[in-house]
């Protein structure tokens, strides 16, 4: 036998009920399971599905939010079909280095992606770093309107059926 006052207990305490072991084993599968171990008006332990709160059902589609718009999904691009990302670190040291390149007279530059190297006219590589900052100035954009719509949700159902996937710009694909 166990028993239960918001836990399980070996030995009965001051309030407790008793189960039997078969009930205790069906608390524990349901738990397994994703239930929750609740107490019934009459003090018994009883399964239950979570309700999250509105806050929590918001906190988890802006976590998704935020995946999707770390994801390749959106950070990608391709130079002659190789696909690859320069994070924004990246893409202002080689705007740097290539118009110090520039600068010193170079015509040529070049820009890896992965274990690719593509070497570019200075011309065509700025144009290209150009345009990435202007494609990710605009997944940002995009990203933090879906930011305030989901916060300004008001049901959990409406924050559930947001589709934050739409409006993102597409994606790059240059020739080297």
């Amino acid at each position: 036998m166990k028993y239960w006052k918001q836990g399980f207990y070996d030995e009965p305490i001051d309030g407790s009920v008793e189960i039997t072991e078969e009930h205790y084993q069906e608390l524990l599968a349901g738990q397994s399971a994703g239930l929750i171990i609740a107490e019934s008006k009459q003090g018994y332990p009883i399964l239950v599905v979570y309700e999250a709160t509105i806050e929590e059902t918001r906190a988890q589609k802006l976590d998704e939010l935020r995946l999707f718009d770390s994801s390749q999904t959106v950070n990608q691009f391709s130079i002659n079909g190789v696909l690859g990302w320069l994070n924004k670190s990246t893409r202002v040291g080689l705007m740097n280095s290539i118009n110090i390149e520039k600068e010193a007279g170079r015509s040529e530059t070049s820009i890896w992606i992965g274990d690719t190297k593509f070497v570019l006219s200075i011309e065509r590589a700025i144009d290209i770093l150009q345009q990435l900052e202007l494609y990710a100035l605009a997944c940002y954009d995009t990203t933090q309107r879906h930011t305030k719509a989901i916060q300004q949700l008001e049901t959990k159902e409406e924050i559930e059926a947001y589709n934050f996937k739409t409006g993102y710009p597409g994606k790059l694909s240059f020739t080297g």
